[in-house]
């Protein structure tokens, strides 16, 4: 049931809440004493012999000697400590910011082709990927690829729609150097963690690695909290794999190796891995989540030790039925009602008469918390009466343009962060950042602002770059980056192929591409249509940038 790593997580995060109600304990104990005391000294005073004080005593020893007292002692204690609130866990973050962070650093060299895994390596590794990416609940996750060089294919997003196409476009061939450095990836990983301001985990897919890559992770995890997973790609019966290099590097970066299976098991295996690394390592902004209401199992039952049947529970029982008819008035009439309509069917019905059910006991804003716990969010965001919480629901269904509407009528900064999330999902990139701009100009340490305003800015970025770079790049046909064929040719279509022609000939901005929804409607179709052109565009543009940095340097390493 519970590995070590639980039992150390317990261990070595336990902690009271609100610790100074422990000072209870000290008027708690000297009561207990005192009572011990008087206990003893009743007894001393009774001279008779142990034959006669047997006889004339009843239940005056062993374990149920003063039991009421004894469960009332222990019911105090229960309740102290949970007044204290134990805990050794955070709670959940309701947007997902505070899930577990990975950073998949995937090799993308000509060795990942090889068939002694079917299909290949590489598509093996695409589609283990993918299953982690269907098993991680929530998170972000971002991919790294290297060959001769390493490039950011997608940052750390929670958007899996917009993963699965990079991912499936990942292939040597679009690579601008050819080889083998794990290396370089390194920068990019620092780059990752240190904009999302999270303690994750890196995960390796690879066939081997050679001696410099072995050194450069090892001084790089020995400085950085992060941790290494490492999942081999290769079947180590082939001997076209070098296992033991990976091995090498597993030990030397205080990592963990997972070899590929051909069910499952790694998959679930690293998403534990995952997961259990940041309950370790305490890495939220949430608050920490109050366990001691799991006492209230053992108190409940304790408690229930004290009733005796009688006329106190039956009394208590038609008094708590009578406060709450007293409470819901429209209750009542609520059953009336639905029994006296048209006939109903059988599902119709039930949806009715749990809905009684609920009016009867629970207030609007309880009824809504229900439905949201059991994941049914357009019905609860129904039953809500706050905006705030509206907008949660809302924004748990994905409908991001009621969540939107709903934070904007609350008055704090949260609430237009939250705001600002939603703008995001609807790809109102600019509205967005705008917005983030703003929360950041009220509240200049709002951290989560900071780090979701550079996440939108990258987006914003990248959509100039590839806009830059269909005019940069004479090697690739002029037609490749057209739109589709299969888009329909009516009375508009003059216009949609001089569309496409301007959008070939200049250099758009983000601004006016984001701007405009016919424009940002078809570059997405264009980028959607071949994302591996895409892939191929920008790790050109980013290999060029390095170059031109690294020259820039040396020359005023010179001057």
């Amino acid at each position: 049931m519970f590995d070590g790593l639980f039992w150390q997580q317990i261990i070595s995060q336990f902690h009271f809440i609100r610790p100074w109600w422990l000072l209870c304990l000290l008027p708690f104990s000297a009561i207990v004493w005192v009572r011990w005391q008087r206990d003893q000294q009743s007894q001393a005073l009774v001279e008779l012999p142990k034959h006669l004080r047997k006889a004339l005593t009843v239940g005056d020893a062993g374990w149920k000697k003063l039991l009421p007292l004894k469960l009332l002692a222990l019911m105090a204690l229960l309740a102290i400590v949970m007044s204290a609130g134990p805990t050794w866990q955070r709670q959940a973050s309701p947007f997902g910011e505070d899930k577990a962070s990975l950073l998949i650093v995937l090799d993308n060299s000509l060795s990942m082709l090889e068939q002694d895994i079917a299909p290949s390596r590489i598509e093996r590794a695409k589609q283990k990927i993918s299953d982690l990416l269907a098993l991680r609940a929530g998170g972000k996750t971002g991919l790294v690829v290297f060959a001769g060089s390493a490039h950011l294919a997608m940052p750390l997003t929670e958007d899996k729609a917009v993963f699965a196409p990079f991912l499936a476009a990942i292939d040597p061939d679009i690579m601008p150097l050819s080889g083998k450095s794990a290396a370089s990836a390194l920068p990019l990983i620092e780059q990752q963690f240190a904009a999302s301001q999270q303690t994750g985990s890196v995960l390796l897919i690879s066939d081997g690695v050679d001696t410099e890559a072995i050194s450069a992770y090892q001084q790089f995890f020995a400085k950085h909290p992060q941790q290494l997973l490492i999942l081999t790609m290769a079947n180590s019966n082939s001997g076209q794999a070098d296992i033991a290099s990976l091995k090498q590097l597993a030990s030397a970066s205080n990592g963990r190796m997972q070899p590929v299976t051909i069910d499952a098991d790694d998959v679930q295996w690293l998403n534990q891995q995952v997961e259990r690394h940041m309950q370790l390592s305490g890495d939220s902004a949430m608050p920490w989540q109050d366990m001691g209401y799991y006492l209230l199992f053992p108190f409940s039952i304790l408690i229930l030790l004290w009733f005796r049947r009688g006329w106190l529970v039956q009394w208590c029982l038609v008094g708590c039925v009578g406060l709450s008819l007293v409470t819901s008035p429209n209750a009542f009439a609520t059953m009336v009602e639905s029994k006296a309509q048209a006939p109903l069917t059988e599902e119709t019905l039930w949806s009715k008469s749990q809905q009684a059910w609920m009016n009867l006991w629970l207030t609007s804003d309880q009824q809504g918390q229900w439905y949201f716990n059991r994941y049914q969010y357009e019905k609860a965001a129904e039953r809500y009466t706050q905006p705030l919480d509206k907008g949660v629901a809302y924004y748990y269904a994905k409908r991001f343009d009621l969540a939107h509407q709903y934070f904007l009528q609350v008055e704090s900064n949260n609430a237009l962060f939250y705001a600002a999330n939603a703008l995001a999902h609807q790809r109102e990139y600019i509205a967005a950042r705008n917005l983030y701009q703003y929360i950041l100009d009220k509240t200049p340490n709002h951290s989560a602002a900071q780090h979701n305003l550079v996440e939108v800015q990258k987006i914003i970025d990248e959509i100039n770059q590839f806009s830059e770079s269909q005019t940069s790049s004479p090697d690739e046909p002029e037609g490749s980056i057209a739109l589709p064929d299969d888009q329909p040719q009516t009375s508009d279509g003059a216009d949609e192929q001089v569309m496409a022609h301007d959008m070939r000939s200049q250099t758009l901005t983000a601004e006016q591409l984001l701007g405009s929804e016919e424009l940002a409607d078809k570059w997405l179709q264009r980028v959607e249509a071949d994302p591996k052109l895409f892939l191929r565009s920008k790790f050109r543009v980013q290999q060029q940038q390095a170059v031109s940095k690294a020259a820039e340097l040396a020359s005023k390493g010179e001057g």
